[in-house]
């Protein structure tokens, strides 16, 4: 079983193969409607590429939500998971499940020199369903997290195709309503962002759910630190004018261009982390309580408190990591409450191959 489209170049027991050179893999229009069409026929897509290739977030985010794989084949032929550099003896063994005896390709080790602080962000926003709502906000307080304000540009694929506005983004997502609205939102090279904004009907209304990197600075810039000193502030600021349900910031270097390499990737350390006014009530949280035991801070509204709490003081903290901070926090919650709020999992901390390459 298969499906007909120019960008297949193989097929296999359930998924299909789309091969590229390029160096840069993107989300553009004709992949994305690969990713839909494979979805829609109960078929998997396979993205081979070579060691060169770098995926952007975008894409990376709509091939880990279609359950797809990246595979890239070096020089020599060798085949390895990009995303975990499992060696792989054919494209097939990718949707294998992960064993503990399982060899990482050496390459995949080569952890390149890291360029830019990268802020790893997400957030759940609730709104009303009316005509006073708008999408986007939460990404210019993320996009002011680095030197920018705003993001640059978004669209429904790569390379977008609309400046930045929030009004022509809300009206493009209620015009797809009631199916869900995903678009991509980018920076500049002058300000770094890559990300996603979904807008989905619910029970309460419409949700807007983004995600993605913002870069902040060179490691070890006064930039890193006046992001880590702001985050706080700017997640408190979400409750001003929207319903956040959760909020999390996290923190881990890389590319400077925000691409993802076939190598290494640094695991993301905490920043901090909003459990806006639905959580609070949801989770019977005592706000006293919170402040008391975590240093929680009060901010929102005065009826309907929501709460922040940071986890890292700044790029370098030779006592203490960010996952010693939060842990305790999951333990209080409940790890699968905060896992669903989230969508992250917590419990992992790190291991010893993590701690060399520790967040900055």
């Amino acid at each position: 079983m298969g499906i007909e489209h120019p960008l297949v170049d193989g097929t296999g027991a359930g998924y299909v193969v789309s091969e590229t050179v390029g160096r840069l893999v993107a989300l553009t229009p004709m992949r994305a409607d690969l990713v839909v069409q494979a979805a829609a026929a109960g078929l998997r897509v396979v993205f081979l590429t070579p060691d060169s290739s770098r995926l952007t977030e975008p894409f990376r985010q709509v091939l880990d939500a279609a359950d797809g794989r990246w595979v890239v084949r070096s020089g020599d032929g060798a085949l390895r998971d990009g995303s975990t550099g499992t060696s792989l003896l054919g494209l097939a063994d990718g949707f294998r499940s992960p064993r503990t005896t399982d060899a990482v390709d050496p390459r995949y080790l080569e952890v390149p020199r890291p360029e830019q602080v990268q802020f790893v962000v997400s957030a759940s926003i609730r709104h009303r369903p009316d005509a006073g709502t708008r999408l986007g906000r939460a990404w210019e307080t993320f996009a002011a997290l680095g030197p920018g304000t705003t993001p640059s540009g978004w669209g429904s694929h790569e390379p977008v195709e609309a400046d930045w506005d929030k009004d022509t983004l809300t009206a493009a997502a209620r015009a797809r309503m009631p199916q869900d609205a995903r678009f991509v939102v980018v920076g500049d090279e002058r300000a770094p962002l890559a990300g996603s904004l979904t807008a989905r009907r619910t029970e309460h209304g419409v949700e807007e759910v983004v995600s993605g990197l913002v870069g902040v600075g060179v490691p070890g810039s006064d930039a890193v630190q006046r992001a880590h000193d702001a985050v706080t502030v700017l997640l408190g600021d979400l409750c001003r004018t929207a319903l956040p349900l959760v909020a999390m910031v996290f923190a881990r270097v890389g590319s400077a261009d925000l691409t993802v390499r076939p190598t290494l990737e640094q695991d993301p350390e905490p920043v901090a982390m909003l459990l806006g006014s639905p959580a609070v009530k949801g989770l019977g949280l005592d706000v006293d309580e919170m402040r008391d035991r975590f240093g929680a801070e009060r901010v929102g509204r005065p009826r309907v408190p929501s709460l922040v709490l940071r986890f890292r003081d700044g790029p370098s903290r030779p006592d203490a990591t960010g996952w010693e901070r939060l842990r305790p926090v999951v333990d209080h919650l409940g790890r699968d409450a905060l896992e669903r709020l989230t969508g992250r999992d917590l419990g992992a901390g790190r291991t010893p191959q993590e701690e060399q390459h520790r967040a900055p």
